[in-house]
């Protein structure tokens, strides 16, 4: 079975929404709510590649990297995700497997792709991420359109 990664937003006023997986959407557009936490996880990952993953987070900053379905971000204290990063780890490096985001920010709408731990989102605008597709990717790419 093939690997594939599966992600679950915490989004403000609605809280956990269900769980969904390669490049589906998850949070929300046109509602204006922010994202507050995320989880990710990889199904069917070898036992030596997991995902890692860390939330730049209004009035808070940069948090610690998680992995592998831990929280990033904060639930219950209002306060929306600005940018995240993302990244595989383990596993060999010739599969040039990677994992590439695409986030939708308040005000800005959907942004260009960025991969492999590269920062998607803003920082000091004050501009929440409302909704982000997650995606595995044979790349080695940081960033692209």
């Amino acid at each position: 079975m093939a690997m594939d990664i599966q992600y679950q937003a915490h989004v403000q006023d609605i809280g956990w929404q269900d769980e969904v997986q390669n490049g589906e959407e998850a949070g929300t557009t046109g509602r204006k709510l922010g994202l507050e936490a995320i989880k990710i996880k990889l199904n069917h990952a070898p036992p030596n590649v997991g995902v890692r993953y860390r939330a730049h987070v209004r009035d808070i900053g940069w948090q610690e990297w998680v992995e592998n379905g831990q929280q990033a971000g904060t639930t219950g204290k209002d306060l929306s995700i600005e940018a995240i990063q993302i990244e595989l780890f383990g596993g060999d490096p010739s599969d040039n497997l990677g994992v590439i985001y695409k986030p939708h920010l308040q005000e800005l709408g959907w942004q260009f792709f960025v991969g492999n731990g590269a920062q998607a989102g803003t920082t000091g605008q004050d501009k929440r991420l409302e909704a982000i597709r997650i995606v595995l990717a044979h790349t080695t790419l940081k960033a692209f359109e």
